[in-house]
């Protein structure tokens, strides 16, 4: 999973390129593309931490997805889907132990 503090790295060069390019087309592009980096580190850092907030999540992405028709759209939906599903396997890993010693302490 990409991190918010990657994306924002990535973020601050394209940054430094757009100021030292003179080409209008180049530049437009990298402020599109940085734009686009920027609300993923957002969305990724206010994405739940429990895997039921992450399941709508998921959902939410999918049909953005599914309904989307621009392919440079689907593109960022699509690499924003695999960030979350990866965070939801990250969280399921981590609370299978808390699960797991919730159920022997009742036991």
């Amino acid at each position: 999973m990409r991190s918010p503090e990657q994306l924002r790295a990535e973020v601050r060069r394209l940054h430094r390129a757009i100021s030292t390019t003179l080409d209008p087309a180049q530049r437009r592009d990298e402020a599109e593309r940085a734009l686009e980096l920027a609300q993923q580190a957002e969305i990724i850092e206010s994405l739940p931490d429990d895997v039921e907030g992450l399941w709508r999540s998921i959902a939410h992405y999918s049909n953005m997805l599914a309904a989307s028709e621009d392919g440079r759209e689907q593109q960022v939906l699509a690499q924003l889907l695999q960030d979350v599903e990866d965070k939801r396997r990250q969280v399921s890993r981590n609370d299978r132990p808390r699960q797991l010693r919730s159920r022997l302490a009742v036991a």
